[in-house]
């Protein structure tokens, strides 16, 4: 399975988890070393997928908060004024369908 960019490494397994492999390799009829290198890529573009999500999140999270922001910013009532923030309204491009009552 080496091809001319592989890179050797040694994994040492408790007896346990190599009978394990070794099992599941013979019953699938694939080497217990080809088995181990699917397992490790698998679980790593899994993982590299899982951080990338997280990242994402961080993201969100902060956009979120900077909405949050401009939101509280924007419908504050101005001190010294007897009156209410900005209406949100007059930038909403949604707005609520008029009362049937």
């Amino acid at each position: 399975m080496a091809t001319k960019s592989a890179k050797l490494i040694t994994l040492s397994l408790p007896a346990e988890l190599y009978e394990s492999l070794v099992l599941a390799a013979r019953d699938r009829g694939w080497t217990a070393e080809s088995l181990a290198i699917d397992c490790i890529s698998q679980n790593l573009e899994m993982a590299l997928r899982h951080r990338v999500l997280i990242d994402r999140l961080g993201i969100v999270d902060q956009a979120l908060i900077d909405l949050a922001a401009f939101v509280g910013e924007a419908t504050a009532v101005p001190s010294g004024s007897g009156e209410g923030g900005f209406d949100l309204g007059s930038i909403c491009r949604y707005h609520p369908a008029p009362s049937t009552k």
